[in-house]
């Protein structure tokens, strides 16, 4: 029973450790882009957000949109001859329930949009506020 713990406890610390590494990654690569160039740094802010909204628009499209249909065959018992045939469809409709489903997935695809948006503005505050203490010491200069 104690070896099954301790597997357990070391498949945990695994699993955490290849879950948290490429978080890990992209974060340090958005702090490497901004410290580049700011534009640079609006780069992982905008695929996160385009991945988001396709996401959202694919998953709340496919929910919201439904269509039944098929063909209603019946059939002589003895002779297995097709005595009435019918097409037949339902309309579209829409779920409003998966128009919520799609906000919320929407909103929580975009937490790394958030996060990233965040060290970008962090680093733009940096910036300008360096640039205004530059500002200061010409004017106090001349």
């Amino acid at each position: 029973m104690a070896m099954a713990s301790i597997g357990g406890i070391i498949g945990l610390v695994l699993f955490l450790f290849f879950m948290l590494l490429p978080i890990a990654l992209l974060v340090a690569l958005q702090v490497w882009l901004c410290r580049k160039s700011l534009k640079l740094g609006l780069i992982l802010p905008a695929i996160s957000l385009a991945l988001s909204l396709l996401l959202a628009l694919t998953v709340g499209a496919s929910l919201m949109l439904t269509r039944a249909g098929g063909t209603l065959t019946v059939r002589d018992e003895v002779t297995g001859e097709i005595i009435q045939q019918e097409d037949f469809e339902s309309n579209v409709y829409t779920n409003p329930a998966a128009l919520a489903g799609a906000g919320v997935l929407f909103l929580v695809g975009n937490i790394p949009t958030v996060v990233f948006g965040g060290i970008w503005l962090h680093y733009k505050g940096r910036r300008d506020t360096v640039a205004d203490l530059k500002k200061m010491r010409i004017e106090d200069l001349g």
